[in-house]
């Protein structure tokens, strides 16, 4: 059993042996498969994580508060961890799991607490039902109103064989094929693979493997200025620090967007310039006013305004987050406006009112997972706050929308 933590005082370590014995001693009891001389840098993110639960229970703890533990450890991995914390419990632990699977909710949970926008949206009793949780997670959906499909001809975004990741996810597309005009939803909880898949369509982050195709000119491993003479333009969330620039004012952003590398335009023009783009996007704010000063509803508007007229794709993360309804509806009357000058359009949301208002086909993505696309008019709530909770279909190959079976 764990030492008691007195054992764990600081600057007191155990010898070697002693340490070496009592982790094979835990991971035995827990089934762990654990090889004591491996350095930890090489070890799997499912590895770790069961050298750190056997670490803490070296310690003694008598409570345990785990973070979307099963995001990006395999099923083998999962499988013993759920094994364990059920040990655990039965030893008088208390648990305490964060996530947003329902799955690993419905298998480990006795009460659940529902957090949504930073608040308690309800709690229950376990079990509760897949349809209660989904509830309290997403609230009540608003009927998607009809809208015109805005897909045409041709191929705006093609990837094939596409895997891309970072640190902490290994993200792979088999195929998918983007129209000209199309509206593609990506859904899911943040840090589940979204914004790396914007980022590698925007030539800001080199896939690892696969094709990246604008328009039909093959991208792939190309600088992030070759996606831009492509057409490809990208809005972050983050507008403040990705998408403008703290300190300048919104007549210096319109200098910056000069329409071609040496060409200078005058004080006076660019003023004029500033006041256009002031108007025609209504944005409350004069030419000399700094970014950071506007709210963040006219910081959206402003990347709308800088951006160019005639993009083969745009890419968006969290395009309404933190307007109002008003301010909202008008960023989308202007993105679908470009949808039907044949623009396609990708973005991010959270919000899935948002998400099957808008798009043709969402993907979602689950802990570094992609589902195969799905016809936004097939989706309803449940489902897909199901699917955002790790139900996914296995992916496959996608074809554009109306390309038929």
């Amino acid at each position: 059993s764990p030492a008691p933590p007195s054992r764990r005082a600081a600057g007191v370590f155990l010898p070697r042996r002693a340490a070496r014995e009592e982790l094979l001693a835990l991971a035995a009891r827990f089934g762990f498969s654990v090889d004591p001389d491996e350095q930890v840098g090489r070890l799997t993110l499912g590895e770790r994580q069961q050298i750190e639960l056997l670490r803490l229970l070296s310690l003694g703890v008598r409570a345990l508060l785990l973070d979307e533990p099963t995001t990006g450890i395999s099923g083998a991995q999962q499988g013993a961890l759920f094994s364990a914390l059920r040990r655990l419990k039965q030893d008088g632990k208390a648990i305490v799991l964060v996530s947003h699977k329902l799955s690993d909710v419905e298998a480990l949970c006795d009460r659940v607490t529902v957090l949504r926008h930073g608040k308690v949206a309800g709690e229950a009793e376990m079990p509760a039902g897949a349809e209660r949780l989904v509830a309290l997670m997403f609230g009540e959906a608003l009927a998607p109103p009809e809208r015109l499909p805005t897909a045409g001809d041709g191929v705006a975004l093609a990837l094939d064989g596409v895997g891309v990741g970072d640190h902490r996810l290994d993200l792979r597309l088999p195929r998918l094929a983007v129209r000209r005009g199309e509206v593609l939803g990506l859904a899911g909880l943040e840090g589940s693979g979204q914004r790396l898949l914007l980022r590698a369509c925007a030539g800001l982050l080199r896939v690892r493997q696969g094709r990246v195709a604008v328009g039909g000119a093959d991208l792939t491993g190309r600088p992030y200025p070759a996606f831009l003479r492509a057409g490809v333009g990208y809005l972050p969330a983050d507008r403040r620090r990705e998408g403008l620039i703290a300190g300048l004012s919104l007549e210096e952003h319109v200098a910056l967007r000069a329409p071609r590398p040496g060409v200078f335009l005058r004080p006076r023009e660019i003023r004029r310039a500033a006041e256009r783009l002031i108007e025609a996007f209504r944005i409350r704010g004069r030419p000399e006013t700094r970014v950071e000063a506007l709210s963040g509803g006219n910081q959206q508007r402003t990347q709308l305004a800088l951006l160019p007229e005639g993009l083969a794709l745009l890419l968006l993360e969290q395009p309404t987050r933190g307007l109002d309804l008003a301010s909202a509806r008008w960023v989308w009357e202007q993105l679908l406006a470009r949808c039907r000058a044949g623009t396609a359009l990708v973005f991010a949301s959270s919000e899935l009112d948002e998400l099957m208002r808008y798009s043709d086909r969402i993907l979602v993505f689950s802990g570094g997972r992609v589902s195969r696309p799905v016809d936004a008019v097939d989706l309803t709530l449940d489902r897909l706050g199901r699917m955002i909770g790790g139900e996914l279909d296995e992916p496959a190959p996608a074809a554009p929308a109306g390309a038929g079976p």
